[in-house]
């Protein structure tokens, strides 16, 4: 290349140039190679970019060649700016180079006087060559920045969005289980890692979850995770402990103490984002964390309230059981030793009535024994309901039955309605609701006043309605005749323990029911619960249709 460099700005111009091309150009494309060589372990992204930095400065010189008597060199310039300014904001700084150098030797040899020579001759086309470059190499500098710049927003949007996700899914459940399985999978999606939590058991070991998610890493080292967890350090690989295992050992501190490891597969992890990566996993980790600490409080509060809520219950069944098992005692000690130190002054009339004193109360204390037993089974959740097909009509003859010498006084009227079909249910609970609530009508109303069943019947559900003719229940009080304990009046002489109507109330929510209770518009209480019909009934001759009352 040949020019004078007659004057002074010239020769200013030119070391201001070569000082820019060496502080910032040759540094720059130094540390890309660098990194195209040592650090990036995939390099097909750059081997792309250089070949679009050499293609598409050819290809407007093939197109710029058959314009070459129409356009004047500083037009052909101007184009191939164009092309440097496309190169350099898709395919990056190293390209947008070499197109710089590729357009310097094509317009030269092509398009420069003399043709097919690198010399140029005109200084006008020198100076145009020289801006140009300048040009696009400063353009292609900050269109490099822009773009790192953008990709940095997006990488902190898509990490945002992640951590977002993440908080969101972990905000929704409240068992350890489930947020394990939220946090590996989260962690495969994010970083392309499998992983694993581990927990320690009452031996204070680290052992595996019974059930894992399907992304989780298996054939953990267990000593090196023990060793993490015990010294309160992280090992494996990118650390100083054991570097060359290729698992990363993290364990898990929070306010509660070390309550795990975390146990991560970090082989795909690029060596020139490790800091970002790792800074970002602490993050998510961090996020899992506090999860798993609150579910660990959640956990001990709730254990905490069910504490609280058993010693409750137990000083409301001494409160309320002591009563009803002070006076059936009193009487029967009393009448079992009036029995006893009888001497033959007692008559036959008597000694039968405290015969029947003791069988009565004796009665009443087994009641009451059954219903604190049943009470406490329900609430454990050991009810296993042994469904069949019955007959609506079957059912309340039974208990009826059960309780004929109690009702042998009383009249109690049955209504059935047309064409009862038959339903699903465990009779002998369903007998049990029957017998307490009759025996609730029977206790609570007087012995003139009888006591109405009424069945009714439809596609989808059975409804059952006992009614009494006694005093009701205050309106206040009716949402919470259902609760265990309650009693709406303490010192009655019928009083019980309150259990039966929470029995009757557990035992229909477990088929699936509803039971209310209600006040008659003239007088006595209205305790009325309904069965689905989940299931058809089978078809039935009319000879099975019989009818036990």
């Amino acid at each position: 290349m040949y020019f004078s460099l007659k004057y002074a700005f010239l020769r200013n111009f030119y070391r201001i140039f070569t000082i820019y091309l060496h502080e910032v150009v040759y540094h720059k494309v130094m540390n890309t190679i660098y990194r195209f060589f040592k650090q990036n372990p995939s390099r097909y992204g750059y081997l792309t970019d250089s070949f679009f930095g050499i293609t598409i400065p050819l290809i407007f010189t093939l197109v710029i060649w058959f314009f070459r008597n129409v356009l004047i060199p500083s037009n052909i310039l101007l184009i191939y700016l164009l092309g440097v300014f496309f190169v350099s904001i898709r395919f990056g700084f190293f390209a947008s180079i070499l197109a710089c150098l590729i357009i310097a030797a094509s317009f030269a040899f092509f398009f420069a006087y003399p043709i097919f020579s690198l010399e140029i001759y005109d200084f006008d086309n020198v100076i145009g060559l020289s801006i140009m470059l300048v040009v696009g190499i400063i353009s292609s500098d900050l269109t490099q920045k822009l773009r790192s710049k953008t990709l940095l927003i997006e990488s902190k949007e898509q990490k945002s969005s992640m951590l977002y996700r993440l908080s969101k899914d972990l905000a929704q459940v409240h068992t350890e289980k489930e947020i394990i399985t939220i946090a590996v999978t989260h962690i495969h999606a994010e970083f392309d890692s499998l992983s694993t939590f581990l927990f320690p058991n009452d031996l204070n070991k680290l052992t595996y979850s019974n059930e894992l998610p399907y992304v989780s890493l298996k054939n953990i080292d267990l000593d090196i995770a023990n060793w993490a967890f015990n010294h309160k350090k992280m090992a494996g690989k990118g650390t100083t402990n054991l570097p060359i295992e290729p698992y990363l050992y993290m364990p898990l501190t929070c306010s509660l103490g070390t309550i795990g490891v975390l146990v991560l597969q970090l082989s795909d992890i690029q060596p020139s984002f490790m800091p970002e990566q790792y800074q970002f996993l602490d993050t998510v980790v961090n996020q899992i964390l506090h999860a798993l600490e609150r579910a660990k409080l959640a956990e001990q509060a709730k254990e905490a309230t069910l504490k609280m809520q058993a010693e409750a219950l137990r000083n409301s069944l001494l409160s309320s059981i002591s009563h009803d098992l002070r006076t059936p005692l009193a009487t029967i000690i009393g009448a079992a030793s009036t029995l006893e130190s009888d001497t033959g002054e007692l008559t036959e009339d008597n000694r039968k009535k405290l015969i029947s004193s003791i069988v009565e109360e004796s009665q009443r204390m087994s009641d009451l024994t059954t219903k604190i037993l049943e009470m406490a089974r329900l609430e454990a959740g050991e009810v296993i309901l042994h469904k069949e097909w019955y007959t609506p009509e079957e059912i309340i003859g039974s208990a009826l039955h059960c309780l004929d010498k109690k009702l042998k006084c009383r009249e109690v009227n049955l209504y059935l309605s047309q064409d009862l079909a038959l339903i699903q249910l465990d009779a002998v609970l369903i007998q049990q609701v029957i017998i307490n609530l009759l025996d609730n009508a029977h206790k609570y109303s007087s012995l003139e006043k009888s006591i109405d069943i009424f069945v009714d019947a439809t596609s989808n559900d059975l409804t059952i309605s006992i009614i009494d003719a006694g005093v009701g229940v205050p309106e206040h009080l009716l949402p919470k005749i259902f609760d265990k304990f309650f009693q709406v009046n303490t010192e009655s002489a019928q009083s019980g323990v309150g259990l039966g109507l929470p029995i009757c109330r557990a035992i229909i929510e477990a088929h699936g029911g509803i039971i209310s209770a209600s006040n008659h518009p003239e007088g006595g209480l209205i305790i009325k619960f309904n069965l689905p019909m989940l299931e058809s009934p089978p078809c039935m001759d009319l000879e099975e249709k019989a009818i036990v009352l």
